[in-house]
């Protein structure tokens, strides 16, 4: 394991104090008032020393959107010692993204302002490979649960050979779900679903359709979603109902 250096823990703090400026900035004037301009004002630094950080506004998001990625993969971690199924945890991984939605909103604003081919064409190259490392990571992550669940006969061999393709099956459900429920107006079907229990029964549909057991019919997932709250996510919970 290598140890920072004085110099680079000094740049990684001025770093991470520039973006908490960054997210007060779009707190009180909207992402859309973001410039670099305004961070430089806002910090106690020169704009050469804003730009050594961040090479654009675009490259400033990217940041941002690592900085997300870095939180969501912390609150992930606790599922190690979370004990229950593996569909169990698929559903703490989808709770968890709706959790990290309603604690960090700007931060998930972000991350679908990146998605952007034009974000990615201003951003610098080494900011891109940071974060296209971590959701790595996180694909990694979510790809090697569902290797366990097949290994345990859990969960139906039959995308054996694309494991990448059920990986994204999951989590375009929890993030278009979650996405779609925090950042829509009211529309007709909204208005005629169970809003709060929506991504428990969004999962259930894709698991269940997945041949992931134990099914829904076979197991009180409510119940589950209740411990995983409990038992995992407790300290969010806290931070958010302060």
């Amino acid at each position: 394991m290598t140890t920072q250096t004085r110099k680079a823990r000094e740049v990684a703090e001025r770093e991470e104090l520039l973006l908490d400026l960054a997210i007060e900035i779009i707190e009180k004037h909207s992402f859309a008032k973001l410039t670099m301009d305004k961070l430089t004002a806002r910090s106690e630094y020169s704009k050469g020393t804003v730009y050594n950080h961040f090479s654009s506004k675009e490259d400033l998001w990217c940041a941002l959107c690592a900085r997300g990625l870095r939180i969501q993969k912390s609150m992930f971690g606790k599922l190690a010692n979370f004990k229950g199924n593996s569909r169990e945890r698929i559903l703490a991984l989808s709770f968890g993204y709706e959790l990290f939605t309603l604690c960090h909103p700007i931060l998930t604003m972000v991350s679908l302002r990146v998605m952007s081919p034009a974000v990615f064409e201003k951003a610098s190259p080494a900011r891109i490979k940071a974060l296209s490392e971590t959701e790595d990571e996180m694909v990694e992550m979510l790809k090697g649960m569902i290797e366990t669940a097949m290994a345990n006969n859990e969960l139906s061999r039959r995308y054996e050979d694309n494991l990448y393709q059920v990986t994204f099956a999951i989590w375009a459900m929890s993030f278009g779900s979650v996405t779609i429920l925090r950042n829509s107006t009211p529309t007709p079907c909204l208005e005629r679903i169970d809003v709060d229990s929506a991504v428990l029964i969004n999962a259930s549909i894709v698991l269940d359709g997945l041949q992931w057991q134990p099914y829904s019919w076979e197991w009180d997932y409510k119940a589950s979603w209740r411990r995983i709250a409990e038992e995992v996510f407790s300290e969010e919970l806290a931070t958010l109902n302060k």
